[in-house]
């Protein structure tokens, strides 16, 4: 399946151009669900990253970036960047009944030249994110995402480092029983 994407050569400058500034960072959201074949289209690229906000701020000066902090969902920050269609989130997390869930920038293989996020964290943003707004796409979204890990199995290393996290636990259960396989 070929997806409809924003232009991917700003996201491939915006990329490099972090990287150059020594921050790292991973395709998730939907431009993850497009690599892996499970959409075909993609409204705005998600990129993840472990960095500081201060980090990126810097990465990113002179380039527009609209800062957005925390929510009372959300326990990390973002940037928007309008002109590539894209969105910088660092330090990706969520308030939860049980704490704050961090979802690292785990790399799992590249498209096109991108980092591409783990679809395990993904699948567990999603499936958090499935009780906010939009939350039937979302909730759909972390289906595609546990039906693509059930098929070809989890990365081990990524299931352990969500299952350390204080995830509710239906969703625990649910990430422990994937078959899993050393990265």
């Amino acid at each position: 399946m070929t997806a409809t994407t924003p232009p991917f050569e700003p996201l491939v400058a915006l990329t490099a151009a972090l990287e150059r500034a020594g921050v790292r960072c991973v395709l998730g959201g939907s431009g993850l669900l497009a690599a892996l074949g499970c959409v075909d289209r993609v409204n705005d690229w998600d990129l993840q990253t472990d960095a500081s906000e201060d980090a990126v701020r810097t990465a990113l000066e002179g380039r527009g970036a609209a800062y957005k902090g925390g929510d009372t969902l959300h326990a990390d920050s973002k940037f928007t960047l309008a002109a590539e269609r894209a969105e910088v989130i660092c330090r990706f997390a969520f308030f939860a009944p049980l704490g704050v869930i961090r979802l690292p920038a785990l790399a799992a293989g590249a498209w096109r030249g991108v980092p591409l996020a783990s679809p395990e964290v993904w699948a567990v943003a999603y499936a958090l994110l499935g009780a906010g707004e939009r939350s039937e796409l979302r909730r759909e979204r972390a289906e595609m995402l546990f039906t693509h890990l059930t098929r070809h199995g989890a990365d081990a290393r990524a299931v352990r480092a969500l299952l350390a996290q204080p995830l509710p636990p239906p969703l625990a259960a649910r990430l422990a029983a994937l078959p899993a396989h050393e990265g």
